[in-house]
């Protein structure tokens, strides 16, 4: 009988010196697993050291050591090779796979419990769909833009470059209500932001498109688009005396007499004292006049306009068309 007790505790204490010896060799298994992790790092392998370390975390977690110090050091260490991983695939312009990548850094991040992280990941994102979208506006793809565009602002609403540049694609399309929109965008965000600088150069952007579109609605006559894009640059440009002038311009043509009026009398009051540059402002106005049948607010209207490159148009209107006295 005692020779089968002790048999059966021998039995015992060698399961038990076997399970010891397991353990430590399963422990040392978690360090070897720690330190290939950092050797990989060191030669920049990250997605290698990420798996270095996942597994020096699983091993600890199966022999219940989860407050290990090792344990600790490899976890955190997981979302900081995902983090170099992420960078290095921008820093190469490969943006779908760095935004992949940073998308699999935030989880890293809630599953490794760095908010740190998280909270820089999830800042970065949409600038990475912001420079995609700016590369496929040099490459024109201008569907793929917009595409990348629009999530970056879904990420980020007060980022004013990310309607700025869709603004850029809009522009090139000649799309003007789309134009606006994102114009009118990347001036809130800005706003928002106290971004000065990226302020200005919407407002820049948004006074050439409107300048030059005036322009050729009215080289092409079309008076109401003409009159739609002036009052539109006022609203990024300050007025001066060359819009109301256009503007003056294009009332006449659509018989608009009192804002014709209202406009030229808006010139001339930001143009200042100028001697003879303000002919063509007087020109306008006594054709204004001269519409809505006020004959001698024309005649002096067309004889303040009479002189310089608008001396023998004004003389005309005044002695063959008003018939001045």
């Amino acid at each position: 009988m005692k020779f089968k007790i002790l048999s059966r505790i021998t039995a015992m204490i060698i399961a038990l010196g076997f399970a010891v010896t397991l353990n430590a060799q399963t422990e040392t298994e978690a360090v070897d697993a720690l330190k290939d992790g950092v050797a990989k790092s060191q030669s920049k392998d990250y997605l290698g050291a990420i798996e270095s370390f996942k597994k020096c975390v699983s091993i600890y977690d199966e022999l219940d050591l989860s407050a290990s110090e090792n344990r600790a050091t490899a976890a955190s260490q997981i979302p900081s090779m995902q983090y170099k991983y992420a960078l290095s695939l921008y820093k190469k312009k490969d943006y779908d796979g760095s935004i992949e990548a940073f998308n699999t850094l935030v989880d890293y991040a809630e599953t490794y419990d760095d908010a740190k992280m998280k909270r820089k990941a999830e800042g970065i994102i949409p600038k990475l769909y912001y420079a995609k979208g700016a590369g496929l506006i040099s490459s024109e793809d201008y569907d793929g833009a917009i595409a990348a565009l629009d999530k970056a602002i879904e990420l980020d609403p007060d980022y004013p470059m990310s309607y700025v540049r869709k603004a850029q694609v809009y522009k090139e399309r000649d799309d003007e209500a789309n134009f606006k929109q994102s114009i009118d965008g990347a001036i809130t965000a800005a706003n928002t932001k106290n971004d000065n600088k990226t302020k200005e150069t919407a407002e820049k952007l948004a006074s050439n498109y409107y300048l030059v579109a005036g322009a050729n609605a009215v080289k092409g006559e079309n008076w109401a688009d003409g009159e739609k894009y002036f009052k539109a640059l006022m609203e990024y440009k300050e007025a001066d005396e060359d819009i109301y002038y256009q503007l003056a311009v294009i009332y006449n043509k659509q018989s608009k007499w009192d804002e014709a009026v209202e406009a030229a009398n808006k010139a001339l009051e930001l143009m200042g004292d100028v001697e003879t540059k303000d002919a063509k402002i007087y020109f306008e106005m006594g054709n204004s006049y001269y519409g809505k049948g006020d004959n001698a607010a024309a005649c002096d209207a067309y004889s303040k306009a009479n002189k310089g490159d608008y001396a023998e148009a004004a003389k005309y209107q005044m002695e063959h068309v008003v018939k001045c006295q």
